[in-house]
């Protein structure tokens, strides 16, 4: 059974926001669909991107409307800064060996 992009929109930006930690509300999930609404519309009056057909697709990615959508999704939603530690060791000046240190 084919999906439609907009169950798929819904999909992916609720699994987006539960990895924000925003939890899955009502008044979430509404706000969602009205993104995912306002994108649908766009794209079908020619405004965004041109999708041959925004709601049923054979790719899994058109690119038209959930490209919109994540673009939107900062402003409908307040999501918090991501920490993201440190991935190396602080740099400090060391020697190599090619010569006495400083």
């Amino acid at each position: 059974m084919e999906r439609a992009i907009c169950q798929y929109a819904l999909d992916r930006v609720m699994l987006y926001l539960r990895n924000y930690g925003v939890a899955p509300s009502p008044q979430v999930c509404r706000r969602a669909l009205a993104l995912i609404d306002e994108c649908l519309a766009e794209v079908m009056t020619g405004q965004g991107s041109s999708v041959p057909d925004p709601c049923h697709s054979d790719t899994p990615l058109p690119g038209g409307v959930l490209a919109l959508v994540f673009d939107r999704l900062p402003g409908y939603f307040d999501l918090p800064e991501l920490y993201v530690p440190l991935q190396r060791p602080p740099i400090q000046r060391a020697s190599i060996g090619y010569g006495p240190t400083l």
